[in-house]
């Protein structure tokens, strides 16, 4: 009985939000660059968190974002 009541609640709320993630921009919830940055912290644990060492994923992050905020601009 406990398992349907949750079932409705999630339901319930979930037909709240639904209108808002239907209709969000493009980049409000999604960050193309995610990627790069989960790349960039695996590299750090990787290597003790020397940043010397994973400067090419720190860049390539770097490249992205700024590739992406600039189309944003232009649109």
């Amino acid at each position: 009985m406990a398992d349907s009541t949750q079932g409705d609640a999630h339901d319930k709320a979930w037909k709240k939000a639904e209108k808002k993630f239907a209709n969000k921009h493009a980049s409000q919830y999604y960050d193309p660059c995610q990627d790069f940055a989960d790349r960039s912290l695996k590299c750090m644990k990787r290597n003790g968190f020397d940043r010397e060492m994973c400067h090419d994923y720190f860049q390539a992050y770097r490249d992205c974002k700024k590739n992406w905020l600039t189309q944003k601009k232009a649109s």
